[in-house]
């Protein structure tokens, strides 16, 4: 054969568009891709002349090819191509040819495409490898074909199946099949490359990015509907991804026969990434710890107790000066330690709750093999296969008329299940009734089929969603409470620190005074003295201000939240974030899923109509036993064998496997079949299974006619022991019933389908859709013979009767409503449901507000987004205010319609109306955007995903209704207790400041030393916020409104009680500081026997004869004697020309006045005394008392009211008390504590006075709240 130049096949040049017909000679090679026009010339010995006409095509051995391979694949029969030996060339289609020339005249040299067509076969049939330059070119010419060839529409493949009266919008409803695309045009890896596709892993992998197969994804699945699929859908799959199907597999370089060769899944794995979504690193138990430390409140007690250490360990030099502030830095290190150890383990706990579902087993194709491999194995590419009961784990392509049909709830929370394959639409075309893309967290409802594997791990449409929610991570601000805290911690501490500086001020300026007027040990300056004096005045301060912060609160406030989801866990609430436990107690809306949620998600036929009788209760069905037999058997006989009932963990209710719609047809069976007995399903003799014995699957002569969209019914035909055949059906009850001609009477017989006959049948459909019920209609035929065709086998059936089916309203769902109404909470249902279902439920669920119409009620979320939102979807808040307040149900809503709910509930500002905490529950991935926007999100534990878990603050683990009002109702505990600990302590601090300031003012010390305070501060309020903040709930918390945002955290009742309390608590220490004790009011020199002034309640006689009150005086020398004004109380000053400021010690001069004098003066010298260790038992023993009274922050009379439910209040209030008696009655520790022993009576007056707050607690009641302030 011989050769010729290439010079002699010029390609046409881009003027030439018009061809009349040219004649063709083409390759023997039918895979080569460029049949190439050529100029005419003179006749050789091998050829004959070419007839032209503008041109001809190149013959092949113009392009110096080798002779053909046997081994060659055949080309496409509509290219008009002739097969290797043919000799009747055909003509090839134009708009080839018009590729050709254009991508001459677009940018690609003359001779390229020859060229690089000579290049690709020299690889592959003379293993000679390209050079890098020339595979980059054939990469190059690749791209720039594909661009040109989506110009020739009339040669793209058709991308959905003809299926009944569908029709394609490239058949021009012709109903022919067109044109295969060209997909070798647009792929030099196809017909060019070799059956291995080698060249297709150098060329066609370059075809798509994993972010052109990610928006593929994306595209499909946000435009879902008829309208969007013809506008938006099939241009962008005819544009960019070769009309999808084989197209798309062949521009990936994939055979959808064979799958991918295992050699190319490495460097697949690497361009486009593994099939896995890496969970974030846990955080570390440090970084939780250094973020628990970030609290403002922590932070100020760190930075007191490093004063206080510093003027313990450095300026005062005492023994125990350390104890103060290590006991601080020591609660400081307990709060931050529960927190952050607690955060751990519940990160810990949600990560162990998603790992138990973290792989699975799949089956794919690999080099022509089935192969069962890990979930995470899966590349691009790869051809998966699926069948009922699995979960998809990528995004992918179905290929082919599959009879795939997927459960989506979980990814867009719509129950109606998708039937996957080619894109088809209903014969007006208004409805999509197939659909290619399936989503990675779907599940298999039913059917088998391929599917092309086109993004993985973070790349599919729930990979990204995981994604953006871990990007919103660092939006989240502290909760409500920990807001209101901040702000009352703040203002604290601004209070204590004026408190301290205006002690310190009048203390100075006390002492000035003092200098002016000459008192005593103030003549004059004395550097050893005074500037002492000074120094105490600053640590008075300082200890007036560290006592004012209620240290005890964080702690307070972390135990109530650990205990609190220790508890909740019990509830069926798995707590991720702690300040969501609080934060659900403010909750003023809550935003419901319906699907599992509201409803059991177990499809439930819950009415039967059969012979002229409707049943509401399946438990008696009154119909003769042998028509109840044959109902019940031609409703499990025409069933998947798939779809099953096996034992779940609640017993007596089953789990579904397979078909819901189908699995709710065989509970009925077994309720009627053992006539509302109970059922065991872990047993083989349930009824249904009984009857599938009888009629086995293999059963001779069986055969099941598929469910068909376009019928909207199945049949399964089995045969009888005669010999002939019964045919069941069950479908849509409008399209099954109006192919009956007769239906069964109740007494087991039949008549005929007349006029009365149907217009009863069709009012009873009707009735059942008004409740939102799916009806469907059970009916049968014999039949002498095997009939196969469907609608043959479907024609002058007999109904048997109609059942109303639905997802039933979970039995307890209609009491919590009204809780959470009684609640003051708002429940507004989101579903994807259409609106007719949405409402009817709303209504059974009591969500439905009787007062309010309808129509406002009730909206679809395309309506809805019409209005509140603009054409990019930014929020209009003015039209949301509008919409809100009377909004109950949305139906048909999308994920975007629940964030914009959200959203606008929160930025809601309307007059007379609080400003709107909000909770949302979710399941599908789409509803993490909503679910983190929301102030607290609900995932569901059972039917979530793990994308929706991330995003939550909560796990619902049951998925129930239920199980959120609990939530909701531990929420308002947590608030309540913090509360209830939080009006204990004020009460605490506000006495203790109070009296630090009057003694440091008044006496010149404190009555209470700092390890006493350090008991009261740090120890008991750490035993009292185990006391206070760990009460359990009550069902009487939710016979309230919830606490609004605007609230601030003290009430008016609050108030009243800290105020009040506080009062009567320093009148009582006022009394024991100033009015006991006995006064030493001895001169100087005086006799020892030097009678004492007895204090003013010294005469009293206690219960043992004794004199409580007739104990020294524990107050300054200094102050004592001023206030006596004993003559010569105050020694003189030494004064070496007055002789009586001295004596005369062998001919030493010895002062008057001890030079130890002044520095006593005005202290008690640290001695302990009984007078002060009765102050501070009698005030520690009026806080314990107190605890009780804190137990209530309503009003409430009676204050030990459930007491006895809370065994941990009783231990540690016991505990406490005895602590405090080991501190003053036993040596050593009461000497470390500043105190001595007290007598008997003494401890009765301490008692006393600490039961004195009860009934004082009773009598504020009668005082009117208003004239207090703080929140109502």
């Amino acid at each position: 054969m011989q050769a010729h130049a290439p010079s002699y096949c010029p390609l046409l040049s881009p003027a030439s568009t018009s061809i009349d017909a040219p004649t063709t000679t083409h390759h023997p090679h039918p895979r080569i891709l460029f049949p190439l026009r050529c100029a005419p010339k003179a006749a050789t010995p091998a050829q004959t002349p070419i007839p032209v006409s503008k041109g001809c095509l190149c013959p092949p051995n113009h392009l110096n090819l080798p002779s053909p391979q046997p081994h060659f694949r055949q080309p496409p029969p509509h290219w008009g191509l002739p097969g290797p030996l043919s000799s009747a060339p055909q003509t090839l289609p134009v708009p080839f040819l018009q590729v050709l020339n254009m991508a001459s005249g677009g940018g690609v040299p003359k001779l390229a495409l020859a060229e690089v067509a000579r290049k690709a076969m020299q690889e592959e049939m003379m293993q000679k490898p390209l050079t890098v330059s020339e595979r980059d070119e054939l990469i190059r010419l690749r791209k720039r074909v594909k661009y040109l060839s989506n110009r020739v529409h009339e040669l793209e493949q058709k991308p959905f199946s003809r299926t009944g009266s569908a029709t394609s919008p490239f058949d021009g409803g012709s109903g022919k099949r067109p044109h295969r695309r060209l997909s070798v045009v647009t792929n030099i890896g196809g017909y060019l490359g070799s059956s291995d596709a080698r060249l297709a892993a150098s060329a066609g992998q370059e075809g798509f990015t994993k972010d052109e197969l990610s928006r593929l994804v994306k595209t499909t699945f946000d435009n879902t509907t008829a309208e969007d699929v013809k506008g938006v859908v099939l241009p962008e799959i005819k544009a960019h991804f070769m009309g999808g199907g084989e197209g798309l597999a062949n521009g990936m370089g994939v055979s959808v026969d064979k799958g991918l060769n295992t050699a190319d899944v490495p460097k697949r794995r690497q361009e486009f990434g593994a099939n896995v979504i890496p969970m974030e690193p846990q955080t570390s138990i440090f970084v939780l710890m250094w973020d628990a430390l970030q609290d403002p409140t922590l932070l100020f007690l760190c930075f007191a107790a490093v004063v206080s250490l510093f003027i313990g360990v450095v300026i005062e030099q005492e023994p125990l000066g350390w104890l103060e502030g290590t006991a601080i830095l020591s609660a400081v290190v307990v709060v931050v330690m529960v927190g952050s150890v607690n955060d751990y383990q519940k990160e810990s706990q949600f990560r162990a709750l998603n790992a138990k579902k973290d792989d699975m087993t799949v089956v794919v194709v690999r080099d022509g093999e089935k192969r069962e491999m890990s979930c995470h194995e899966v590349v691009v590419g790869d051809i998966m296969i699926l069948s009922t009961g699995d979960i998809v784990s990528a995004d992918g392509y179905a290929l082919g008329n599959s009879d795939l049909s997927i459960n989506e709830k979980m990814l867009t929370g719509e129950t109606v299940n998708k039937r996957k394959g080619d894109y088809q639409l209903s014969a007006d075309e208004k409805r999509v009734l197939r659909a290619p893309i399936i989503f990675a967290g779907t599940f298999v409802q039913e059917g088998e089929g391929r599917m092309l594997v086109v993004a993985v791990g973070t790349h599919t449409y729930q990979g990204t969603m995981q994604q953006k929610m871990v990007e919103a991570d660092a939006e989240h601000s502290r909760s409500v409470l920990q807001q209101k805290l901040d702000a009352m911690t703040d203002a604290i501490t601004q209070g204590g620190a004026a408190f301290a500086a205006l002690t310190v001020v009048v203390l100075f300026v006390r002492m000035w005074f003092s200098f002016q007027a000459n008192h005593c040990c103030k003549e004059s300056w004395d550097n050893h003295v005074h500037w002492s004096e000074v120094l105490s005045f600053l640590i008075s301060g300082v200890t007036i201000f560290v006592v004012a912060v209620p240290e005890g609160l964080p702690l307070a406030v972390t135990i109530a939240l650990a205990f609190s989801v220790k508890k909740m866990l019990k509830d069926q609430n798995l707590v991720r974030h702690l300040s969501a436990c609080e934060t659900m107690g403010s909750a003023t809306t809550i935003c419901s899923d319906k699907t599992g949620t509201l409803t059991t998600s177990r499809m439930t036929v819950v009415k039967v109509f059969c012979g002229s009788r409707i049943f509401s209760s399946l438990d008696n069905v009154a119909l003769p036993n042998p028509l109840k037999i044959a109902f019940i058997e031609a409703c499990v006989v025409n069933t998947m064998s798939k779809t099953n009932l096996t034992a779940g963990p609640s017993h007596g209710v089953p789990v579904y496997t397979g078909n819901d719609t189908e699995c709710g047809l065989l509970v009925m069976a077994n309720t009627i079949g053992t006539g509302g007995g109970t059922i065991d399903y872990t047993s083989d003799d349930m009824p249904y299974k009984d009857i599938r014995r009888r009629y086995p699957e293999d059963q001779e002569g069986r055969k099941q006619l598929t469910f068909s969209s376009s019928r909207k019914r199945m049949s399964t035909r089995v045969k009888l022991p005669n010999g002939k055949y019964k045919i069941f059906t069950k479908g849509a009850a409008e399209m099954v019933t109006a192919i009956c001609t007769h239906r069964v009477t109740a007494d087991g017989g039949l008549e005929a389908m007349s006029g009365s006959v149907r217009a009863e049948v069709e009012a009873v459909i009707s009735s059942f859709a008004d409740e939102a019920l799916r009806t469907i209609c059970i009916a049968y035929r014999d039949s002498d013979t095997a009939v196969d065709d469907a609608d043959e086998a479907e024609r002058g059936l007999v109904m048997f009767g109609l059942v109303g089916i639905e997802d039933p309203v979970r039995e307890e769902v209609p009491d919590a409503i009204r809780d959470c109404a009684a609640a003051g909470i708002v429940v507004r249902m989101v579903t994807g449901d259409n609106m007719r279902t949405a409402a009817a439920i709303a209504k059974k669920c009591g969500i439905i507000d009787q007062t309010i119409p309808m129509d406002a009620q009730v909206i679809d979320g395309k309506t809805f987004r019409e209005k509140v939102s603009d054409k990019d979807n930014n929020l209009i808040q003015s039209e949301f205010d509008k919409i809100w307040p009377s909004l109950r149900v949305m139906g048909r809503s999308t994920p975007l319609d629940k964030h914009l709910l959200v959203s606008g509930l929160q930025a809601s500002r309307l007059d007379g109306v609080p400003i709107q905490t909000v909770a949302v529950t979710g399941d599908g991935t789409n509803d993490a955007p909503a679910l983190k926007k929301a102030d607290v999100g609900f995932a569901m534990g059972i039917q979530g995903t793990d994308v929706a878990k991330n995003a939550s603050d909560v796990i619902i683990m049951d998925d129930n209704f239920v199980s959120i009002v609990r939530a909701v109702l531990w929420g308002r505990c947590v608030y309540d207790n913090i509360c209830k600990f939080l009006q204990f302590q004020l009460t605490v601090n506000i006495t203790a400041i109070v009296v630090a300031c009057i003694g440091s003012a008044v006496l010149t010390e404190s009555p209470l030393t700092a390890i006493q305070m350090l008991w009261v501060n740090l120890i008991m309020d750490s035993f009292a916020s185990l006391a206070l903040a760990t009460e359990d709930p009550s069902k009487s918390l939710l016979n309230r409104l919830p606490y609004s945002r605007e609230r601030g955290v003290l009430s008016k009742t609050m108030v009243k009680n800290m105020t009040l309390h506080a009062a009567w608590q320093l009148i009582i220490l006022g009394t024991l500081i100033f009015v006991v004790g006995d006064i030493e009011n001895c001169p100087p020199g005086s006799a020892k026997s030097c009678v004492p002034k007895p204090g003013a309640l010294s005469g009293l006689t206690g219960y043992y004869d004794s004199q409580p009150f007739a104990i020294a005086s524990g107050r300054p020398s200094g102050f004592d004697r001023a206030a006596t004004a004993a003559s010569g109380a105050c020694p003189p000053a030494f004064n070496a020309s007055d002789s009586s400021t001295y004596k005369k010690s062998r001919g030493k001069l010895v002062p008057v006045r001890d030079p130890a004098y002044c520095k006593h003066a005005g202290g008690s010298g640290g001695n302990p005394t009984q007078h002060y260790t009765l102050v501070f038992n009698v005030f520690v023993l009026m806080q314990l008392f107190n605890e009780f009274n804190s137990r209530k922050i309503h009003d409430e009379f009676n204050v030990f009211s459930g007491v006895l439910n809370n065994s941990l209040f009783l231990i540690i209030i016991v505990a406490t008390f005895v602590g405090q008696v080991a501190l003053i009655e036993l040596p050593g520790i009461n000497t470390a504590f500043g105190c001595t022993n007290l007598t008997h009576d003494q401890w009765l007056v301490s008692l006393a006075a600490g039961a004195s707050t009860i009934p004082l607690n009773i009598l504020l009641r009668f005082v009117p709240n208003s004239l207090f302030p703080g929140s109502e």
